[in-house]
């Protein structure tokens, strides 16, 4: 069974994922990334993105695993990239493309956090959901 705030986190993931897509695709343009990097982050779009729209074409079902896949996935990628950053700082390197590691890993700290709640939101909903059903 569907719990009410579901809906609210399919638009809330629908939004981060568009949200991503663009800063990650400006990101790209402008401070340059592997090819490998921006495929990371377009899989973590398109999970996030199928996670979305499944649970909104569910109903009265629920799709709040595989909202919780897609908010895994960017919080699996995100801790190496923040971790990956500090440490970097840590041993003083800079990023080769010269971009504001302290600015950015202070922002992806704050982004993480956020990407935290929400995965505990789905993962939340995900076990109600089993707990309902008998699973």
């Amino acid at each position: 069974m569907r719990h009410r705030s579901e809906t609210a986190l399919a638009v809330i993931t629908l939004f981060a994922a568009a949200t991503h897509f663009t800063l990650e695709t400006w990101y790209h343009l402008i401070w340059g990334q592997p090819l490998q990097a921006l495929l990371v982050d377009y899989i973590c779009n398109a999970l996030m993105l199928l996670g979305g729209f499944a649970s909104l074409t569910a109903r009265p079902g629920s799709a709040a695993g595989l909202l919780a896949a897609g908010w895994a996935y960017a919080l699996g990628f995100g801790w190496r990239s923040v971790f990956g950053r500090l440490e970097a700082m840590s041993h003083g390197i800079r990023a080769p493309n010269g971009e504001p590691t302290g600015a950015i890993v202070v922002a992806l700290i704050a982004a993480l956090s956020l990407v935290a709640a929400m995965l505990l939101w789905g993962l939340a909903l995900a076990w109600r959901q089993s707990r309902q059903s008998g699973g």
